[in-house]
């Protein structure tokens, strides 16, 4: 395909389907044995290529994610038009942010985790979800582009 520059439009969509679900389906795969789970994600104050999702440092998600961090995901559709965000071209990895570090997102975006997690909490870690291409649809049709790490959408592909 040739390559051409996304529309604002498509990058307003896809930062939409992004901010309006906070609920994602992450599949990993350690020794062609695959798993799949879903988990909250949070969004940083500005749109990138990543998003952070949080997990107990001694699940079965972190050991399978540090053998292989090659993973994909699929949101959970949105309420109002049934936006999806798809990816079979994503990395995770662990970074040295602390739950406190993220809890004003976690407490804008989802405030419901405190309560669910409870006394668990310091039991988090926060992982770094990178997609370098992803696929987006809903009610305004399908979308596959390549985001760059500033979040600008460069290419449909």
């Amino acid at each position: 395909m040739n390559m051409t520059t996304a529309t604002a439009t498509q990058s307003e969509l896809l930062e939409k389907y992004l901010r309006d679900s906070h609920v994602l389906n992450l599949a990993t795969c350690v020794n062609n044995r695959p798993s799949n789970r879903d988990v909250f994600y949070l969004m940083p104050d500005e749109f990138t290529n990543y998003i952070y999702i949080t997990t107990p440092r001694n699940s079965n998600k972190m050991a399978e994610i540090e053998a292989n961090p090659h993973v994909s995901f699929t949101t959970v559709p949105t309420d109002d038009d049934n936006g999806v965000v798809t990816s079979n071209k994503a990395q995770i990895h662990l970074t040295d942010k602390a739950i406190d570090d993220v809890l004003p997102l976690l407490d804008n975006q989802i405030p419901e985790w405190t309560e669910v997690v409870g006394g668990a909490k310091e039991t988090f870690v926060v992982l770094k979800l990178e997609f370098e291409s992803v696929k987006f649809f809903g009610n305004q049709g399908i979308n596959s582009v390549l985001i760059d790490d500033q979040g600008v959408v460069t290419e449909e592909v």
